[in-house]
């Protein structure tokens, strides 16, 4: 979708920055075909390559609004420090999605990214300023950029032209128009060009596109600075460190099958964290009690503060009073929802995709685990407090099939304990960080109790 998106925002923007030029389209002429080569594998060689500091230029009311940033290959994932009319905020973005922060130069400046206080927003759909909108077909730009296989070179000799040569950096350069090299599948879609300037080692310097104005905004690659790479990571709300699946050992697949037999009389206290619109979080607090299959939670979202009961059957909310989860849950005004109601499906968002996962977290039984060891993947492994912690992902029942590592949940294990469970969601990654306590049973209204199960 994103791709899609880009390909017409920039096609609408048309080409008339870069065609318009003076004295520049009558010295363009065909590539060659070492420059053809030289430019099929640019792609390929920046997928290995490391992140790479950035400079931004946006064209922007006559004006040049400029932003330092990184830029990840591999995830793909960008992370800048960008100029916002009153000061400066950090942004992060990776393919769909841009998420930001209020300004903390000193992280930037560290090469770090804040853990907190990130909200997400769809890319492209979800800008409310042309310079949010000029940052995201930027963005979106910079990540067709890379790609795990060389394109064509007998299609760039057809498509691409030489332009003119130059210095970057006090690097030689050649600049190139060409196609910007995406795949999609759809028929007809338009095929946006960009302008590339690369240097004699196939590297590119310098990346420019247009973004509706009258000039070009543009990316200079910084390959001449130095910096320590390991705190730049996607932020949680964008999915966090990168992850290599791969196939669970003996042990791990024994602990996965183990998890939900061990929450079966257990009891958790949750702290919930979902984006759940451009913009929008909705942040809670509360219990997870497996012995009764019930959670119980305070929330807090842009509409206000509201209690919700969950239980297999159904959910109930009810405005809170106060910012704390009363100890005995009120005995009127909740609105119930049962899930055999025909209108369920209307009701039910990404907060309650969550909290139903939670309670799918326990069984009577263990999981089989040669199943486990067969469908289960280590994603990635965590060290938080000096422990260590395997993030996996693992089917439970009705889960849809998926590759390595797409799966809509993904599971933290501290030891043999589940700590976090992840779920992808349209506008980010939800989480739910769990902790033991033991509590008494909630105490639902009997009448409530009879339509949420």
């Amino acid at each position: 979708m994103w791709v899609m998106a880009l390909l017409i925002a920039i096609a609408v923007a048309g080409w008339f920055a870069v065609s318009c030029s003076p004295g520049r389209s009558d010295a363009e002429r065909p590539v060659n075909e070492e420059e053809a080569a030289l430019l099929a594998g640019m792609r390929e060689r920046n997928h290995g390559a490391d992140p790479v500091a950035i400079r931004i230029g946006v064209p922007l009311d006559g004006k040049t609004v400029t932003a330092d940033g990184y830029l990840d290959w591999q995830v793909p994932m960008l992370y800048a420090r960008v100029p916002d009319g009153e000061g400066h905020r950090l942004v992060q973005a990776i393919p769909g999605l841009i998420a930001t922060h209020a300004d903390d130069e000193a992280a930037f400046g560290e090469v770090r990214v804040p853990e907190d206080g990130w909200t997400t927003r769809q890319m492209l759909s979800g800008a409310t300023t042309p310079l949010e909108t000029t940052i995201d077909i930027l963005a979106s730009s910079l990540f067709t950029l890379t790609a795990a296989e060389a394109d064509d070179p007998a299609e760039l000799a057809e498509k691409a032209t030489w332009r003119e040569e130059g210095i970057i950096d006090g690097e030689p350069v050649d600049s190139f128009r060409a196609p910007i090299m995406v795949e999609t599948n759809e028929q007809g879609a338009a095929s946006p060009e960009a302008l590339y300037s690369l240097d004699g080692d196939g590297d590119l310097r310098r990346f420019q596109v247009n973004t509706g104005e009258t000039n070009l905004s543009a990316v200079d690659f910084l390959r001449d600075v130095a910096f320590d790479a390991s705190g730049l990571v996607a932020a949680d709300v964008l999915g966090g460190p990168a992850i290599a699946p791969a196939a669970v050992d003996e042990d791990l697949a024994e602990t996965v099958a183990e998890v939900r037999q061990g929450n079966w009389e257990d009891t958790a206290e949750v702290e919930l964290t979902v984006p759940t619109g451009d913009g929008q979080m909705t942040t809670g607090s509360g219990t997870i009690d497996w012995r009764t299959m019930t959670a119980y939670l305070h929330l807090t979202d842009a509409d206000g503060q509201r209690l919700f009961l969950a239980r297999p059957g159904g959910y109930a909310t009810v405005p809170a009073e106060g910012d704390d989860l009363p100890e005995t849950p009120p005995t009127e005004g909740w609105e119930a929802h049962a899930l055999a109601d025909e209108d369920a499906a209307d009701h039910f968002g990404p907060v309650e995709s969550l909290v139903f996962r939670l309670l799918e977290m326990a069984s009577e039984e263990s999981d089989d685990t040669e199943a486990i060891a067969e469908k289960a993947f280590l994603l990635r492994v965590d060290e938080v407090d000096g422990s260590t912690v395997n993030v996996v992902e693992f089917p439970v029942a009705g889960d849809a099939e998926a590759a390595p590592g797409q799966s809509a949940f993904r599971y933290h294990l501290s030891g043999d304990r589940l700590s976090e469970v992840e779920m992808m969601s349209y506008y980010g990654v939800a989480s739910a960080e769990l902790s033991d306590e033991d509590f008494p049973m909630v105490e639902i209204p009997w009448e409530l109790a009879e339509q949420i199960g």
